[in-house]
Order: C-alpha cells, then sequence, then structure tokens
C-alpha cells in the first residue's frame, strides 16, 4: 500500500471521561489535560500514536476508548446527543408524531 492511501485511512480513538481527576495524583490530572479533556462525559478524538496510546495507558481507569475510522466535530458530537423534537402518541400499532 502507498503512504496516500495509509493518510486516508487514519484511525482515531474516541476518548470519552468517565470519572473525575478529583484526588488524582498529578500525572494523572496532566495526562487528562493533554487528552483533551477536563469534563465528565466530554469526548475528543485524537490520532492513533504511540504518544496517545501511551496517555490512555495511564489513565485507562478514568476513560472509556474506542476506535473510530473517521473524528467528529465538536457540533456533529452535540447533534447526536440531542433529542428529536415532538412527542409521539402510540396506541397499538398506530402512531401519532407531534411537533
Amino acid at each position: 500500500m502507498s503512504s496516500a492511501s495509509n493518510a486516508a485511512k487514519s484511525m482515531f480513538y474516541k476518548i470519552t471521561q468517565l470519572r473525575s481527576t478529583i484526588g488524582m495524583p498529578p500525572v494523572v490530572r496532566k495526562n487528562m489535560e493533554a487528552l483533551g479533556l477536563t469534563k465528565r462525559y466530554q469526548i475528543k478524538y485524537q490520532k492513533v500514536s504511540p504518544s496517545t496510546a501511551h496517555r490512555l495507558i495511564k489513565v485507562k481507569e478514568l476513560v472509556k476508548v474506542e476506535l473510530v475510522d473517521e473524528a467528529k466535530t465538536p457540533a456533529q458530537v452535540a447533534q447526536e446527543r440531542k433529542f428529536p423534537k415532538g412527542f409521539q402518541i402510540q396506541k397499538g400499532e398506530a402512531v401519532n408524531k407531534y411537533e
């Protein structure tokens, strides 16, 4: 494979902070800050690299890591978290949607 096709298929870590850094040693807090995580349930995307993998090992108890093909922008992540507008009333098989 050529290096151009490898660059097009770069992988990303989807990192979600699950636990707070309160009471953690300074090394852990600095690694979380280096990964760009400051709040619980915050999501950041980082390119797969040895340095990122090393940081993730230091904070593995505080985060959830998934391997994804492409990174999403903060606007895309916010849009995914929103509920659809309106509500539905379901009686039997009939579904009425209201907006």
